[in-house]
């Protein structure tokens, strides 16, 4: 049981750390994107990276908060149908879900692996005027995908929901 709990502290930590990254990446495109207004409108110098740069720190930092997002279950849910159910049903409803997602989340992410892998041998390089290799970018679609994964595995558990007054099940 302490190895499950030292993942799970080791989990947490990543996804903090990777939103954290995500936020400072986002201040870095509103940065890059200042510098280059004032660069190509105020000097006539427009930059030969920021464009890039903005899209590549965009996705990444999509995916680096995907696993934050899940974790607080932020993403979109339709759960008027369950949350009528009884909680016994309920709970497994939830749980048959969560393992649902988790199963799509490890497919697209094992997919995405197998992409980054093929970027990486082949050494394919991003189409812009400062190219740099595809799987700098594509890496952080993986991350995302398996850190959120995992999250669905842990909130399919019966254990993450508890009752409320009406009976009904809820997420705790």
């Amino acid at each position: 049981m302490r190895v499950l709990q030292l993942l799970t502290q080791i989990h947490d930590k990543l996804t903090l750390l990777a939103a954290i990254l995500s936020a400072i990446g986002l201040i870095s495109i509103v940065a890059s994107y200042v510098y280059e207004v004032v660069t190509r409108y105020f000097f006539n110098s427009p930059t030969a990276w920021a464009s890039d740069y903005v899209a590549y720190a965009l996705a990444a930092s999509v995916f680096l908060a995907l696993p934050q997002v899940t974790k607080e279950r932020g993403h979109v849910a339709v759960t008027i149908l369950v949350d009528l159910l009884p909680q016994s049903f309920a709970r497994g409803v939830h749980t048959i879900v969560g393992l649902i997602g988790f199963g799509c989340l490890t497919l697209a992410a094992w997919i995405s692996f197998q992409e980054n892998m093929r970027q990486f041998t082949k050494g394919i390089e991003t189409l812009a005027i400062v190219p740099i290799p595809q799987w700098w970018v594509s890496g952080f679609i993986t991350f995302g995908l398996i850190l959120s994964a995992f999250y669905m595995l842990r909130q399919s558990s019966p254990a993450q929901y508890s009752s409320n007054d009406d009976g009904q099940g809820s997420v705790g």
